[in-house]
């Protein structure tokens, strides 16, 4: 049985106040909240695990806090009561952020919307550095608020991309483990594979809390039309985020930008592999960028997100 929480309030299309204030909440970046959040996002590279491997001593997966601020509605909103699906993500990655961090986390709905009978929502949360006020993650996200009786589950809900991804490897082209100036459009860069494991799943998705969803709970998946529980679509833009981070080193922590469309669920078990090829340069405020294609596939080939990412070149 859902947890119901009767203080919060109910997670629907007309209960969203376009504007209000959710927040700030602050969360201590503390060992706890970095061993869970590797776990979840899966990401134990040694910028996680050492304190010898940047400059600025262990940190926490900036992909963490992504996980926070998608699901930062949910201190106002009963996320037990939550069955939605979640269609785009936008991510700006401004700060490394250092193990003892104190983040102020705080949000709000710029946007809410009716399109072939649905109801959608658009959520934009930031983190930032409680004592300096740095930003440090920024996102956009946006969501079905409840899955409208019509919507053919396993379909695909989300809109094609505006320009669309070809999702084509390039065939006899070794891939590329890093970025530079002068790598050529066309050129993939290595991929990453993960699993949709249950337990990173339930951490990821509130398990901690005792939130009960469509990613945590079979009984609430399967009542809402899907054959399994689903990981969340931010966790495809999280394994995305380590897949740039090795491609970019230090420059993603503090350029990293990425944007997802949300295609077909990933279920409890899927191996999903990431991909991206090079698109070209581009000149940006901070200096030159990469501009990448990004996507994820299942294990049968199948598409389940595509979109695209940049991040300056050191």
């Amino acid at each position: 049985m859902p947890r119901i929480d009767l203080s919060l309030r109910e997670p629907t299309y007309e209960a969203v106040i376009v504007g209000e204030e959710i927040g700030p909440v602050e969360v201590l970046a503390d060992d706890h909240y970095l061993r869970q959040g590797s776990f979840a996002v899966d990401d134990h590279r040694p910028w996680h695990t050492s304190a010898d491997a940047h400059p600025m001593g262990q940190l926490v997966p900036s992909t963490a806090v992504l996980r926070d601020l998608v699901a930062h509605f949910c201190t106002i909103y009963d996320a037990s009561r939550v069955v939605g699906l979640h269609q785009r993500e936008e991510v700006w990655f401004h700060r490394p952020i250092p193990l003892g961090t104190r983040m102020l986390y705080t949000g709000r709905y710029i946007d809410k919307y009716e399109r072939r009978g649905k109801g959608y929502v658009v959520f934009e949360a930031e983190a930032r550095d409680a004592e300096g006020g740095d930003l440090l993650v920024r996102q956009i996200s946006t969501e079905i608020m409840r899955i409208p009786e019509n919507v053919q589950l396993g379909a695909g809900s989300a809109a094609p991309p505006e320009d669309r991804v070809g999702g084509t490897w390039t065939q006899g082209v070794e891939p590329a483990a890093r970025a530079h100036a002068d790598i050529a459009p066309g050129t993939p860069i290595v991929p990453l594979t993960k699993i949709a494991y249950q337990d990173q799943m339930s951490v990821f998705s509130g398990c901690n809390r005792q939130w009960s969803n469509i990613h945590t709970d079979i009984d609430v998946a399967t009542k809402a039309g899907f054959r399994d529980t689903l990981a969340q679509g931010a966790m495809e833009t999280c394994w995305s985020g380590e897949l740039l981070g090795r491609f970019f080193g230090e420059a993603w922590l503090t350029s990293g930008w990425i944007k997802q469309v949300y295609l077909k669920p990933v279920y409890r078990g899927d191996a999903i592999t990431l991909r991206s090829v090079v698109k070209g340069l581009e000149q940006g405020d901070d200096g030159l960028r990469l501009a990448l294609e990004v996507w994820a596939e299942n294990q049968d080939g199948v598409m389940t997100a595509a979109g695209w990412a940049s991040g300056r070149v050191e």
